[in-house]
């Protein structure tokens, strides 16, 4: 296991350990019934609920010795989906066990926190585009995730303010999240982790210039077979991401610039 998964891993434990006051939570505008959907999308909800409960039994595994055999079933690794009763089982897991220091009771309520405020970023930070790595926007990102990360340290380890901690953290997987699914980071034949996000802030050499070609034009059928990304961007392996802008929001954002991405 990594540093940098380590420290995730710490982070959330501090957010779901030795709490004795319930607090509520706000499902957020976009609340999935299920984190799984069959023959549908990965959503941010869904995945960062999958990836809690992925992470809380690799911890009760290496931690406590638990055996989580039967529930690594329910995980589908190859789109971040899961079965619907995840947590459920995770909350039974919890209480039979009977952990000294971890509160069950609480679990639901932390996981559905920490993706709602993920969610939510969608809607509240729309048209900045650090957000989510839009506009090639890459030192800005890179920027935003070490923020929120060192924010959720300090409210739960300075202030004591777990439920801002919960919601920063959220807010900081979404850009996360938006970086390998809005960026051409997998095209380029990355199959693993960035080395780069919440470590340090991408350098100008590691993407595209303002002024250079990154996409090529194409329809939709020649798209879906081919690329659309310009083979410079490939051969030098230079990151780029879209320049998005809603329909009818052109009067409030830049258009796209000409050899650009959208």
């Amino acid at each position: 296991m990594s540093a940098n998964q380590t420290m995730f891993i710490f982070i959330y434990l501090l957010l779901i350990l030795k709490m004795n006051i319930i607090y509520g939570f706000d499902a957020g505008f976009i609340e999935l019934i299920s984190s799984r959907q069959q023959n549908k999308d990965t959503t941010h909800y869904g995945m960062t609920v999958c990836a809690l409960c992925r992470v809380t039994l690799d911890y009760l595994k290496s931690t406590y010795n638990v055996d989580t055999a039967y529930l690594d079933t329910k995980f589908d690794e190859t789109n971040g989906q899961c079965q619907e009763d995840i947590v459920q089982s995770i909350i039974s897991l919890l209480r039979t066990s009977q952990m000294k220091g971890i509160n069950p009771w609480l679990y639901s309520a932390t996981v559905k926190t920490i993706a709602s405020a993920n969610t939510k970023t969608d809607l509240k930070e729309m048209f900045k585009e650090a957000s989510h790595f839009d506009s090639e926007s890459f030192i800005g990102g890179s920027k935003l995730i070490m923020k929120r990360y060192q924010s959720t340290l300090v409210a739960i380890l300075e202030s004591d303010n777990y439920d801002q901690g919960r919601k920063t953290f959220g807010e900081m997987l979404h850009t996360i999240q938006d970086f390998y699914s809005h960026t051409n980071y997998i095209e380029l034949a990355y199959n693993s982790p960035s080395d780069v996000l919440g470590k340090r802030i991408f350098g100008a050499n590691e993407f595209a210039s303002a002024d250079m070609r990154t996409c090529i034009s194409c329809d939709e059928q020649q798209c879906q077979i081919n690329t659309n990304i310009d083979q410079s961007v490939l051969k030098t392996k230079l990151l780029t991401s879209g320049y998005f802008i809603p329909f009818g929001f052109n009067f409030l954002k830049k258009f796209k610039p000409k050899g650009k991405c959208s």
